[in-house]
C-alpha cells in the first residue's frame, strides 16, 4: 500500500459516521485530482477508529489538514489529543486560509452578487462560549467584505449570539445566505434551513464555503506547499 503524503481530517457525523466519512473521501478526490504527486487520505474524528487507521499509513514528513473553520477546541485539543505523538505536524485550518476570502468573493460574484448587495454569513459558533470559533468567523467576514469592495455582511450563529433569526429576520427577500461550514452535514441541511425556516427567510442558501469553485485547489496547493516545506525542513 502507498503511504499517505496528507490527511485531510474533518468533524464528521456522531450520530450516523458513514454517510459523513464517504462525503469527506469524495471531497477528498476532488482536492487529488489537483495535486497528483501525493497521495491524499481522509479521515473523520466522528467515525470511530478511522483516523487512527490511517495514521498507520502516513509517509515519514506527512502531514494532517484540519478541513475545520478555526483553530479552537476540535483542532487544538480533540485532534492533537487524537494525534498524540505522531510526528505528523497540523497545518492551518481549512477556514483560516488566507486565500479563502478571495476565493469567496468570486465565488460569490459568480452565484449573482452583485456590489451593494447585502450577505447573509451563517456559522456554527461555540455553545460553549469557547472564542475561537466566532473570531475566526468575524474574521473572514472582514476579509470577504474588503474582498467584495466593502460589503455589507451580516453574521448569525446556530450555537451563540448574535442568532441565526435575531439577524436574518429583518434582511431582505433577496439576499445571499453563505453558510461559514466545512461540509453540508446536518447543521446546514437541517439546522440552518429550519433556523431560516422559522422565520420566513426567503432569499437563497448557497452551498458551504468548501463547495464554491476553485476552493478545492486552494485546499491541494496548501498541501503541496506545506509538503514541500516539511522535506526541505527534514533534508536541512
Amino acid at each position: 500500500m502507498d503511504h499517505i503524503d496528507a490527511l485531510i481530517v474533518s468533524h464528521g457525523q456522531p450520530s450516523s459516521p458513514d454517510p459523513a466519512e464517504a462525503a469527506l473521501t469524495a471531497y477528498v478526490t476532488k482536492v487529488q485530482a489537483h495535486t497528483p504527486d501525493l497521495r491524499l487520505g481522509s479521515a473523520t474524528l466522528a467515525k470511530p477508529g478511522a483516523l487512527e487507521a490511517q495514521l498507520d499509513n502516513m509517509a515519514a514528513g506527512a502531514v494532517v489538514y484540519p478541513l475545520f473553520m478555526s483553530d479552537g477546541w476540535f483542532v487544538r485539543t480533540c485532534l492533537a489529543g487524537r494525534l498524540g505523538d505522531a510526528p505528523f505536524p497540523v497545518m492551518t485550518p481549512f477556514g483560516m486560509d488566507p486565500a479563502l476570502p478571495g476565493l469567496a468573493a468570486a465565488g460569490l460574484r459568480a452565484e449573482g452578487w452583485t456590489d451593494g448587495d447585502p450577505l447573509l454569513l451563517v456559522a456554527h459558533g461555540s455553545g460553549s462560549g469557547r472564542h475561537a470559533p466566532a473570531r475566526a468567523t468575524h474574521d473572514f467576514a472582514d476579509l470577504l467584505a474588503q474582498a467584495l469592495g466593502g460589503a455589507d455582511i451580516t453574521v448569525g450563529f446556530l450555537e451563540q449570539s448574535p442568532t441565526i433569526p435575531e439577524v436574518a429576520k429583518d434582511l431582505p427577500d433577496n439576499i445571499l445566505c453563505l453558510p461559514f461550514f466545512a461540509m453540508e452535514g446536518d447543521h446546514v441541511r437541517e439546522d440552518v434551513h429550519e433556523e431560516l425556516g422559522g422565520i420566513g427567510f426567503t432569499g437563497r442558501v448557497l452551498p458551504v464555503i468548501s463547495q464554491l469553485e476553485g476552493v478545492d485547489a486552494m485546499v491541494a496547493t496548501a498541501l503541496a506547499a506545506e509538503r514541500t516545506d516539511t522535506r526541505k525542513a527534514a533534508s536541512a
